[in-house]
């Protein structure tokens, strides 16, 4: 998907070749998507990420939706990153969300959330995606993003007090 999106629909043979029992037809398939790049295929890879795959599998995805470069691209990360069904990914999702660059600023405080939420592999991801912001978001969300900081403090252990903290910082 790194270059410009110039398919916009779901190739049905190349969906049928990415659930096929066949590694290598899976690994062409999905180096495709790679090549021609549709951020359509994004929730597929996510449920193939989901699905526990082979090894290989699972590297080509995580590199390939780490290398996302669709701005649109970005709502579809968040909404996999807060649903549920994607709890066993989320590190991995995040983890790609930071790698491929995209803005996520405005997605400030639901990060926030998951540094004070989740466990501490998960919240790592997202304090170094938030620490990694190239651009901070407006006025009302730093703001927002203060309080829940100052509201987690008291409670959080030192692991994620030292991550709460140093976001504090990165918004002042």
């Amino acid at each position: 998907m790194t270059s410009i999106m110039k398919q916009e629909n779901i190739n049905e043979k190349l969906r049928k070749a990415l659930i096929s029992e066949d590694i290598e037809v899976v690994k062409i398939a999905l180096e495709k998507i790679s090549e021609t790049g549709n951020r359509f295929y994004l929730p597929l890879l996510f449920d193939m990420l989901n699905s526990m795959p082979e090894h290989e599998v699972e590297a080509e995805i995580t590199k390939l939706i780490g290398s996302v470069k669709n701005r649109e691209s970005v709502n579809t990360f968040m909404r996999a990153i807060e649903d549920e069904k994607y709890k066993p990914i989320r590190k991995k999702l995040i983890a790609a969300c930071w790698q491929n660059g995209l803005d996520f600023s405005n997605f400030l405080p639901v990060f926030i959330d998951i540094v004070i939420e989740q466990e501490w592999e998960v919240a790592f991801e997202a304090f170094t995606l938030i620490d990694n912001l190239e651009y901070l978001p407006g006025e009302e969300i730093i703001r927002v993003s203060k309080l829940k900081i100052t509201a987690a403090l008291p409670a959080a252990n030192e692991q994620k007090r030292y991550f709460l903290t140093e976001i504090e910082k990165k918004l002042e």
